[in-house]
């Protein structure tokens, strides 16, 4: 009755979707194969019988590279498929994954969708990053005996609540999963918990750990600082992926800060890039000068002003390489939290506020181990960041730990990878 009822509806919102998409097409706001991929119009890959690689967003696309290029690598010849539901994910694919043979927009769970689209696919395998489960689409690749692996699964607790009043429904859909993969125990026991056979189980630790960090020598530094339009002698604030309600607490703060260190630069990362009129107008009312990093052609320091304002994707990681002191956003507001993994590939003193129910684990044994600081509040954010700006020994000793915390951690891509090998001959 549940799935019938499922249907009902996704039959409903295509009825509606479709002129919007349309619509959204003619007049360039979205790109006119969305339409076609939304409605399972692939092309005829079924010859090639490739692995389909499913990652919703930015963050599940970055999460896959390790594992996508490890496939690359060991069966040369195996075609891939990477499908999104985003089109920030889908252009991040495009840019930081050549070896996706195609990259394409994820059909709607719709039993006629998703079967035009599997009939053109034909997988050998499908892999899913972390837990999208779509249930036609789980249902006709168990009718079909194609495998599906869930890789890097994380139940947070707010999903957790959301699945259990649907267990019935959800632990049928489950069954046609072959094999799920968790990051901890925790998300282990919840998926069990929601109706995964438990034998078909495991904890293989969390992929973002392996994720491909940026090497960046020296001179890959300077040149990184001379665009921006800096010496490389500045005091470098950088506020990763914000959102609504951060953004006004930071230029505050750093105009708070700057009256002690005139040298001291904000960067400034909206995690949206349709809010950088937003968050404009809020630099404008506190009388804060800033640009947009794409204005910018690294001609000299007087080029820039206080606020580099960054509007360009897929660049965030190698700023943090600059970074004094770095904040995740997204974790003073009740958003969740983003990854607090990158910066600490490049040892920097990491800071972030109590809402990372996204990176639950993740954040609470790094504060445990000295390799990350937790700040409740404004109040508590500018005292730690007066007390880091004067303390480069303390901002040192947590970028060193958090970056042992990261090392320790890794290995998740050789494990996933072992366990998925006998379906990629």
């Amino acid at each position: 009755m549940i799935h019938f009822l499922y249907n009902v509806i996704l039959t409903c919102f295509l009825i509606l979707h479709i002129p919007y998409l349309f619509l959204q097409s003619l007049l360039g706001k979205q790109p006119q194969k969305l339409l076609k991929e939304r409605l399972g119009g692939f092309p005829d890959l079924s010859s090639k019988n490739p692995v389909w690689i499913h990652a919703a967003s930015v963050g599940e696309v970055l999460c896959s590279i390790s594992l996508l290029k490890k496939i690359k690598k060991e069966v040369p010849d195996c075609e891939i498929v990477l499908t999104t539901m985003t089109s920030t994910g889908n252009e991040t694919a495009k840019k930081l994954i050549p070896e996706a043979d195609r990259i394409l927009f994820f059909p709607v769970d719709h039993p006629f969708t998703i079967r035009r689209a599997v009939q053109k696919i034909r997988p050998r395998l499908l892999l899913i990053a972390e837990t999208e489960l779509w249930p036609n689409l789980l249902r006709l690749c168990g009718r079909k005996k194609i495998p599906v692996v869930l890789f890097n699964g994380r139940i947070s607790e707010k999903s957790f609540r959301g699945y259990l009043l649907f267990k019935s429904f959800f632990k049928r859909c489950l069954n046609n999963i072959f094999l799920f993969l968790m990051q901890t125990e925790e998300d282990r026991n919840r998926i069990i918990e929601i109706g995964a056979p438990p034998d078909r189980t495991e904890v293989a630790g969390n992929i973002k750990f392996d994720q491909v960090f940026p090497s960046i020598n020296l001179d890959a530094t300077v040149e990184l600082f001379a665009s921006l339009g800096l010496r490389g002698n500045e005091t470098v604030l950088i506020a990763g992926s914000t959102h609504q309600g951060e953004e006004e607490i930071f230029i505050q703060l750093f105009k708070n800060l700057r009256e002690t260190d005139p040298h001291l630069i904000l960067i400034l990362a909206p995690r949206h890039l349709d809010r950088l009129e937003e968050v404009e107008k809020i630099l404008k009312n506190e009388g804060v000068s800033w640009k947009r990093r794409s204005s910018l052609s690294g001609q000299g320091r007087n080029e820039i002003s206080d606020v580099i304002l960054l509007d360009t994707m897929g660049e965030l990681m190698r700023l943090y390489s600059l970074g004094t002191i770095v904040f995740i956003g997204g974790s003073l507001v009740a958003v969740g939290g983003h990854n607090p993994l990158e910066p600490l590939f490049f040892k920097k003193c990491v800071l972030f506020g109590p809402y990372m129910f996204n990176f639950l684990e993740i954040s609470r044994r790094l504060i445990a181990e000295g390799g990350a600081i937790l700040v409740n509040d404004r109040e508590g954010l500018s005292s730690q960041l007066r007390r880091l700006l004067s303390d480069e020994r303390a901002r040192n000793q947590v970028g060193e730990k958090g970056y042992r915390f990261l090392q320790k951690h890794q290995g998740a891509t050789e494990r996933i990878f072992e366990k998925i090998r006998p379906f990629l001959s």
